[in-house]
């Protein structure tokens, strides 16, 4: 299986993120994910934010060390050995990297290779991501993002995706609409949403 999200995605850092900048996003992400933020939402909330809290967890625990962190650079693609980072020329849409379960696409062919762009690509799983990574990981395969607020005042904080349409894994027209419905915190006061 194949995917074209990464745990830099996750963390909402570029690859060649300093450690100080990797410690500062996962915690950012673990506060957006804390209970306090999530409390009165909905199941489906509870269960992307869950899904998140899993992938932002793993994520650190790779990107912290820095010897993990050198092995998933080369694994990935991001890094050869004695080289640093690869060039940006590793194909259409970067390396193919693989998160496990639940976060890889349902088939190889959402890859094309190089020169011709896919015609028709499957859709990525980007549940449990947070907005901005998952707008990354949607243009790397060619898909446009609509975006649907489930909470009517939420606070200014980056949305977590709950759910999304088409499903993953369906194969689309490369162009196509992704949409995604955001969950915010809600600001105090406010209706936490569906």
């Amino acid at each position: 299986m194949t995917s074209v999200i990464t745990w830099y995605d996750v963390l909402g850092v570029l690859p060649d993120a300093a450690p100080d900048d990797i410690r500062e996003a996962w915690l950012a992400r673990q506060a957006a994910l804390q209970a306090g933020t999530l409390a009165d939402a909905s199941p489906e909330v509870l269960a992307a934010a869950d899904r998140a809290r899993q992938a932002v967890q793993e994520a650190w625990r790779v990107l912290a060390d820095p010897a993990a962190r050198e092995s998933y650079d080369e694994e990935i693609g991001f890094a050869r050995p004695g080289e640093g980072l690869a060039s940006p020329g590793r194909g259409p849409l970067g390396p193919d990297v693989g998160l496990g379960p639940g976060w890889s696409t349902a088939n190889e062919e959402a890859l094309e290779p190089y020169p011709g762009r896919a015609s028709r690509v499957v859709v990525p799983d980007v549940r449990g991501l947070f907005y901005r990574a998952c707008t990354e990981v949607a243009g790397r395969v060619g898909l446009r993002i609509a975006a649907i607020r489930l909470t009517p005042h939420p606070m200014p904080v980056e949305g977590l995706v709950v759910s999304q349409a088409p499903d993953p894994g369906e194969r689309v027209r490369h162009d196509s609409t992704l949409t995604v419905r955001l969950w915010h915190p809600p600001e105090s006061g406010g209706d936490p949403g569906p």
